[in-house]
């Protein structure tokens, strides 16, 4: 009689252990329903150079370009894609085989690795310093690239200026595009980001353009931003003026004109400072988040508390936010 009472025990505590098993896993799929990513989120920095005084300070004094990033690396790395301008070729040459100009870049091969080391997902090598070192460092700079796995977009025709990727079963078309140098005009990215949007759900535009220093836009660049969102573009970041320039809203979309240095050995006090500017696209509404930064001799260091407010508060001006994040509804 004992032993018919403890087997009837066991059998109840595993058919309990299975009934819990059960229970536990079908939970589980219902915390994976529920915990399903819906949204697609962005972050974009300005300009990258690692030579001239920023190569000095890494290769005689073993700085890392990025030492006071990697303090945050937890607000980069929740964006699905991160990008930056990449300001100029990565290739090991003879600088004697480069262009003769007043400024010519030249990034050492570790440049991959530094920039996969804060999360940095994809880059845009549209602009003025792409083909410092002609064809030969442009295509080392897209090896390089594609051995470590970082996407990059502004090639150098049309149909290879742009990469689509799917995030949260959305398609994202990345588009790079160069107005300071780049034999492509204008007028036929028009077309391309009309088709880029009718095959996607969204299209997010990096620009190289305007003018160096400027405080604020041109009405070259605000015409193009407007033309571009006309044909279907979500959001623009745009850099090269190596300064801070204004956001702006246009028909809903967000045109940031110019985020400033990233990664810069340049002094004075606007060519010292940037921001990342961050973008969660939603159903109803598209969330900004502004990651204001100083750099200090070359290395970029977020803004914290009332010093990172107060920079928000001017830059937003009218712009509803709360601290450095606002919404556009759509």
């Amino acid at each position: 009689m004992k032993i018919v009472l403890v087997c009837a025990v066991v059998l109840a505590f595993l058919g309990a252990g299975f009934l819990l098993s059960k229970e536990n896993e079908s939970v589980t799929r219902v915390s994976d329903i529920v915990l399903k990513k819906e949204t697609v989120s962005i972050l974009s920095f300005g300009d990258v150079m690692f030579d001239r005084g920023v190569r000095n300070i890494i290769e005689k004094r073993g700085r890392d370009p990025f030492e006071y990033i990697k303090k945050d690396l937890d607000v980069i790395k929740k964006y699905d894609v991160v990008i930056a301008n990449l300001e100029g070729p990565i290739v090991e040459m003879s600088r004697g085989l480069c262009q003769n100009k007043a400024y010519n870049f030249q990034f050492a091969s570790t440049t991959t690795d530094r920039l996969k080391s804060i999360g940095i997902t994809m880059v845009t090598i549209a602009n003025n310093h792409s083909f410092d070192c002609y064809g030969m460092g442009f295509l080392s700079t897209k090896k390089y690239l594609e051995k470590v796995g970082i996407e990059y977009i502004g090639d150098s025709s049309l149909e290879k200026s742009f990469v689509i990727k799917t995030i949260a079963d959305k398609k994202v078309a990345f588009v790079g595009m160069d107005q300071t140098v780049s034999p492509l005009y204008i007028s036929n990215f028009y077309p391309l980001i009309k088709r880029l949007k009718a095959e996607n759900d969204y299209v997010v535009v990096h620009i190289h353009w305007g003018t160096e220093y400027a405080l604020t836009e041109t009405k070259v660049q605000s015409d193009i931003a407007h033309s571009l969102i006309d044909n279907g573009a979500d959001v623009i970041f745009g850099h090269h003026p190596h300064v801070i320039e204004p956001v702006r809203v246009y028909k809903g979309k967000l045109i940031f004109y110019s985020l400033g240095n990233f990664v810069f050995d340049q002094v004075g006090v606007e060519q010292t400072q940037g921001i990342g500017a961050g973008v969660e696209f939603g159903e109803t509404k598209n969330t900004f988040t502004i990651l204001p930064y100083k750099i200090k001799s070359f290395a970029p260091d977020f803004l914290k508390d009332k010093e990172r407010d107060m920079f928000c508060e001017k830059y937003l001006g009218s712009l509803v936010h709360t601290g450095c994040t606002f919404e556009i509804m759509q």
